[in-house]
């Protein structure tokens, strides 16, 4: 286990967790149409500004979720997915950074958009 120190680490942190999200059952027909050469990079950006500092991640993250129509369990999934792949490759602070952002995030999402 390593810690998340570059944005390598994070490259390898979302690779990991957009294909668990795609070989899931309950989420992956919410990502299914996404064009990941375009998206990925936007999502490696997102967690690099959040947990490197890095500037540069300028868009309303939650403006482009509005749309999914996710429901409570797939948040929950989704949670459960980037939690794993946080966890199958990094310890420490950041890697624990992450999850609580994320757990954020899905709290944020789902008061937002659950009706």
């Amino acid at each position: 286990m390593k810690q998340i120190e570059s944005k390598k680490d994070i490259e390898l942190l979302i690779d990991t967790f957009y294909r668990k999200l795609l070989e899931d059952e309950t989420v992956s027909h919410f990502f299914a149409h996404l064009n990941l050469e375009e998206h990925l990079p936007r999502v490696v950006q997102f967690w690099t500004f959040i947990l490197l500092d890095e500037p540069g991640y300028s868009a309303n993250m939650m403006t482009k979720h509005a749309s999914l129509n996710l429901d409570e369990a797939s948040f929950d999934r989704w949670l459960k997915l980037f939690h794993e792949a946080v966890d199958q490759f990094f310890e420490g602070e950041k890697a624990e950074l992450a999850k609580q952002r994320s757990t954020l995030v899905a709290w944020t999402m789902k008061t937002k958009f659950l009706k």
